[in-house]
């Protein structure tokens, strides 16, 4: 019985797949069973309405569920990139999660690093967890996570962060440091924040 059927690579024509607009590199492997298609030479998958821009050296995509990609380089609406040796992008999720050697820049963050990084494609914010790490601003903590919207982020504890004049650090795990960025620098810190500064952070941080 025939399962799988490999499609010419020919000139690499863009499908639709959930709403993302994938264009292979090469050809695509139909699992006839199941629907999933591979793509063991990548490719390129862009959500027009996210504004989410995502390139593999490898596609595996579920019908109706999610893409899975490796060696991938991310580039959001924000201007922010993120590159990770695993990604899975949920669909019905609406959420792309980044494992692996996960490394995010913009021009607020350089070298911003954790286990683990999750984008939420509908309101832009970008969560890191499982040990935060940045260059700059030089920061360690627990989670961290940014809202592009509004140019601020809550970094969870325990952390630690020295910048310039900017010096904060707590050893609890219920510690909360808002950051308040202006182009690409943080003019406000604040390790008390609001109770509507909480609410808006705190479920990307769980």
């Amino acid at each position: 019985l025939l399962t799988a059927l490999t499609l010419a690579a020919g000139s690499a024509q863009a499908v639709n797949f959930g709403g993302l607009n994938v264009t292979p590199r090469g050809p695509q492997n139909l699992n006839l069973e199941t629907g999933a298609t591979d793509l063991p030479q990548g490719g390129t998958a862009t959500d027009s309405r996210g504004g989410v821009k995502l390139t593999a050296a490898r596609m595996q995509l579920q019908p109706g569920q999610r893409l899975n990609a490796q060696d991938a380089t991310i580039t959001t609406r924000q201007g922010g990139t993120l590159k990770a040796a695993q990604v899975t992008y949920d669909l019905k999720a609406g959420t792309v999660t980044a494992t692996g050697g996960v490394t995010y820049n913009d021009t607020r963050f350089t070298n911003l690093s954790a286990p683990s990084m999750t984008l939420n494609v509908k309101s832009g914010f970008v969560t890191a967890r499982g040990g935060v790490k940045a260059a700059k601003p030089a920061m360690t903590g627990a989670a961290l996570a940014f809202d592009p919207s509004t140019m601020q982020a809550m970094l969870s504890g325990p952390y630690r962060v020295n910048q310039g004049t900017l010096r904060a650090d707590t050893t609890a795990p219920a510690g909360r440091l808002l950051l308040v960025f202006s182009a690409r620098s943080v003019v406000r810190a604040t390790e008390d924040p609001d109770s509507s500064d909480r609410n808006r952070f705190e479920p990307y941080l769980k």
